[in-house]
């Protein structure tokens, strides 16, 4: 009997020490390197070791949590990498970070879901990573849900869902909800039409740094809404949203210039301004260009130009662009 107990006791001993250990050797982690899931000592994938990871300052592959080239820590290369705007190379710290309930990342993840990119598409699964950061407390998910109800996207429209998180995204700080609040009263959604409170709110988001909402004070003093008809008032709205990196102010003072509305013609002016916005990816000022380089309106006539012009036009969704971009080249 005291043999028999001996032996089970190695026998036990024996299956934790060898069996265990190979079990745990094929639980799934996520690999930094490529964003699957895998298994075992390295990444069944692209062959990387568990844990490896590759630094956004430097490019040197790491396996401890520092950089051994540059220094920087694996949790800074990782925040960098989930937004640094290439959506193959973002992807592994998108994935990671979201696991951890990372709001930024979950949002970026949404998109991922969204348009179908290193996953399959799967709108639920993207309302459902909105709805997680949301939970979380992130005020630009509860912004971006508010979006959503807005325009009835991933969801049936409900203009009353989206003013509560319009609203509970402003309170988190987000100047963009502010604007938000201000077309639901000007507009009369939801709330009583009061132009008023709408150009309030407007205020408010462009104070706070909403660029654009300068461009809906500067509609208000123009159209004499929520106040008195006030152009010059209106024209100041216009440069400080401009100044502040509205595409939109920039492309309408570029057509204010060339065709001297409310301003002093200067075609020269018109054209800087008309770059500013294609520079922000406005594809009217694009289009714009493309005539200015073609008629010689504050440049020298340039086909060429125009053409590169039209062409940029058309990879920022301007259609109409390519017929006359057909007909130069």
């Amino acid at each position: 009997m005291i043999r028999k107990k001996w032996l089970c006791l190695f026998l036990a001993f024996l299956f934790a020490a060898v069996l265990l250990p190979a079990h745990a050797e094929e639980d799934d982690w996520l690999c930094l390197l490529c964003g699957s899931e895998t298994a075992g000592a390295v990444c069944s994938f692209c062959g990387g070791p568990k844990d490896a990871w590759s630094c956004q300052e430097c490019g040197t592959r790491n396996l401890s949590g520092t950089c051994r080239s540059c220094g920087k820590a694996v949790d800074d290369s990782l925040l960098e990498q989930s937004a640094c705007g290439d959506l193959l190379r973002a992807w592994p710290a998108v994935r990671y970070l979201a696991d951890l309930g990372r709001g930024d990342a979950l949002l970026r993840l949404a998109r991922y879901y969204e348009n179908g990119l290193m996953v399959p598409q799967d709108r639920e699964q993207a309302m459902a990573c909105v709805r997680e950061a949301a939970g979380n407390g992130y005020a630009p998910a509860l912004l971006e849900l508010g979006k959503i109800y807005d325009r009835g996207e991933w969801v049936e429209q409900d203009e009353y869902t989206a003013m509560e998180y319009f609203t509970k995204a402003a309170e988190g700080g987000i100047p963009e909800a502010l604007w938000y609040i201000g077309t639901f009263y000007e507009e009369g959604f939801v709330v009583r039409r009061n132009p008023e409170t709408a150009m309030s709110y407007y205020l408010r988001a462009a104070e706070g740094g909403d660029a654009d909402s300068w461009m809906s004070l500067a509609a208000c003093y123009a159209q004499g809404n929520g106040t008195e008809k006030d152009p010059a008032e209106a024209l100041i709205c216009y440069q400080l949203a401009a100044e502040r990196g509205s595409a939109l102010a920039c492309d309408y003072l570029g057509y204010l210039y060339m065709m001297g509305e409310s301003v002093p013609r200067d075609a020269a002016k018109g054209i800087e301004y008309y770059l500013e916005a294609a520079r922000l990816g406005n594809a009217r000022s694009m289009m714009a260009l493309g005539y200015a380089y073609l008629a010689g309106q504050g440049v020298d006539p340039d086909p060429q130009e125009a053409a590169r012009w039209y062409e940029q036009a058309v990879l920022a969704g301007r259609t109409d662009a390519l017929e006359i971009l057909n007909r130069l080249n």
